[in-house]
């Protein structure tokens, strides 16, 4: 499902366009002069602009696609820096980007806390269980100075540099089956990312996880390889796992956030009014990739609903998956750090 996004910089070069357009007519009007473009000049121009390769594991209908990379180069243009993106892991999955990034190989990758996590071990708590209460919390906590220290700590330890924090969405168990309660999660093997805290937060939920990668969960699912998977709405939803499931459970047991990160010697390579630009361009995107997300989860929710393929369970109870979880997060190395996040709200 593709939602059409008219994002800030759209509209704002739309009005724009058509201001220097009609200004053009009534110049060349005036002074009857009909000089062709030279488009030779134009490419040049465009070949000026410096690249950066950027590569995710999310379709290219996925909302951080969609909304939050292109309006990432909408608000790049005329910078001088230009992004070249890499959707659906074309170019490896998350750890592999990662390395790459870390290395020098990759100018830009899309991961998420956990991943980051092998890295710099705190930056695994984003991912814990149950953490946030909302997503005015998830955006506070990753905006706020605790976070910034931790993401510094990355930098300095490996080259790695987050450069903004998208929200992903929150996530839900598919299956099946209802799952009501941790009892429901008996014997069902359930698709996780490869990340050790993945595997944890369901051992806590009181089921057993198995590591997959996104592009492989859909024909999985359906050969009955794994019985249930857990993602956000908008990611469920475009990788069409709702056609081979028959229940989305909202256990609403992560909301979480992709980081967008970047190697040092990239990032030192930019020139101080490149870093400008960049720092806004990102902070632009992520606010339409969230005003994307929580449309989607509404609106697909909403068609799940009243469809007649995979049916909505409401009826969870997260209190009791919550505690267990809490329970199993502050015996983490980083349990003070989770502690410290929940008592903040």
């Amino acid at each position: 499902m593709k939602l059409e996004h008219s994002t800030p910089a759209r509209r704002r070069r739309s009005a724009a366009a058509l201001g220097l357009a009609a200004s053009a007519a009534l110049l060349l009007s005036a002074c009857n002069v009909g000089t062709p473009v030279d488009r030779d000049e134009v490419a040049q121009a465009d070949t000026d602009a410096k690249t950066l390769r950027l590569a995710h594991v999310y379709d290219a209908g996925h909302p951080v696609e969609e909304c939050g990379i292109t309006t990432l180069k909408e608000e790049l243009d005329g910078s001088g820096l230009q992004i070249e993106s890499f959707p659906a892991a074309q170019l490896g999955n998350e750890s592999e980007s990662l390395e790459q990034v870390a290395s020098g190989a990759l100018d830009m990758a899309v991961a998420g806390p956990s991943f980051l996590g092998v890295w710099e071990e705190d930056a695994a708590v984003l991912d814990g269980a149950y953490l946030f209460e909302d997503v005015d919390h998830f955006i506070e906590t990753v905006e706020g100075e605790t976070m910034a220290g931790v993401f510094d700590s990355l930098y300095e330890s490996s080259d790695i540099k987050v450069l903004s924090s998208w929200y992903y969405g929150t996530r839900h168990v598919t299956a099946n089956k209802e799952i009501k309660t941790s009892e429901d999660f008996a014997g069902l093997k359930i698709r996780t990312p490869n990340a050790p805290l993945y595997l944890e937060n369901i051992k806590a939920m009181g089921g057993t996880a198995t590591p997959m990668a996104l592009d492989e969960v859909y024909l999985a699912l359906q050969q009955g390889v794994i019985d249930a998977q857990e993602n956000p709405i908008p990611t469920i939803s475009t990788a069409k796992f709702n056609e081979v499931q028959d229940y989305i459970n909202l256990t609403g047991h992560m909301i979480q956030g992709v980081q967008i990160t970047t190697g040092r010697t990239v990032y030192e390579g930019l020139s101080e009014e490149e870093r400008g630009a960049l720092e806004g361009a990102m902070a632009a995107a992520a606010d339409a990739t969230r005003e994307c997300i929580e449309e989607q989860e509404q609106s697909i929710l909403e068609e799940w609903k009243s469809g007649d393929g995979i049916q909505v369970n409401e009826d969870v109870d997260r209190e009791s998956f919550a505690a267990a979880a809490e329970e199993a997060m502050l015996q983490q190395p980083w349990g003070e750090l989770y502690q410290e996040i929940k008592d903040a709200r």
